[in-house]
């Protein structure tokens, strides 16, 4: 069956947006191996609706402005606690602990929403509540996907204040628990800010393979040590990366 116009738009926009530079004419032909008439055609569909711009300079095809504000719109536009939901409610029925989202706010998490286990006697994460990075499963889970530069700058002159023997005091120690994080695919803490606490984080990634948000598995330790809920990584990692898909996030490849 012939394909769709709509189809073969989405094919030029994809040759388009993937390519390292931007493309002439004669080369999206030989890429999208459609007839030069038809290419003409879409382009001047593209053109129009500013779905694509000519660079008369360089003779080629870019981008328009109306793509950057479709994405642009679509993050501004979602709530990262309604989407996400859902697949909090499955981890909640999935295990016996309470399940949160967060976001960071300088070199700290704020925590958006908590759904509390059924079986919770004490709770410690509330909405609007802030952790330091370096004593939180959250904080290792954003900053593993940082840019090593980025990590430097923020971790030059932070105070690594001990809040238990099992916190993390300085950069060194940080940076080693990261290398962990990336290899795992998710974050541990076990006990680094609160004696009685555990947890485990995953990250969130926007269309940028950026992490912007995190969601938690945290229980009281003596119920549930860590030992156990690393058994639960799998599903926390399926359930953040299903909310990635869902604000057409990607995971970056750390290669």
């Amino acid at each position: 069956m012939q394909s769709s116009i709509v189809a073969k738009i989405l094919k030029l926009l994809t040759l388009i947006s993937e390519a390292p530079k931007p493309l002439t004419f004669s080369e999206i032909v030989a890429a999208s191996e459609m007839n030069k008439s038809t290419i003409h055609r879409l382009l001047g569909i593209c053109i129009q609706e500013q779905m694509v711009q000519f660079d008369k300079q360089r003779k080629a095809y870019l981008l328009g402005s109306k793509m950057f504000d479709l994405v642009r719109n679509a993050y501004s536009g979602y709530d990262i606690q309604v989407i996400a939901l859902d697949e909090m409610l499955r981890l909640q029925d999935l295990f016996d602990g309470n399940v949160t989202i967060g976001v960071p706010s300088g070199l700290e998490i704020v925590y958006l929403r908590v759904l509390e286990a059924r079986s919770s006697t004490r709770s410690v994460q509330q909405p609007g509540m802030r952790e330091p990075f370096h004593c939180s499963a959250s904080g290792k889970a954003i900053f593993a996907y940082l840019p090593e530069k980025l990590v430097d700058a923020k971790l030059a002159g932070h105070e690594f204040k001990r809040f238990t023997e099992r916190t993390l005091t300085n950069a060194g120690a940080f940076k080693e628990a990261l290398q962990d994080v990336r290899k795992a695919g998710y974050a541990q803490n076990d006990r680094e800010e609160y004696d009685y606490f555990a947890g485990i984080s995953a990250p969130i990634f926007n269309y940028l393979g950026e992490p912007i948000a995190v969601l938690n598995i945290w229980c009281v330790e003596a119920q549930h040590p860590m030992s156990e809920m690393v058994g639960w990584a799998d599903e926390l990692m399926a359930s953040a990366a299903r909310v990635t898909q869902l604000i057409g996030g990607v995971k970056p490849d750390l290669g």
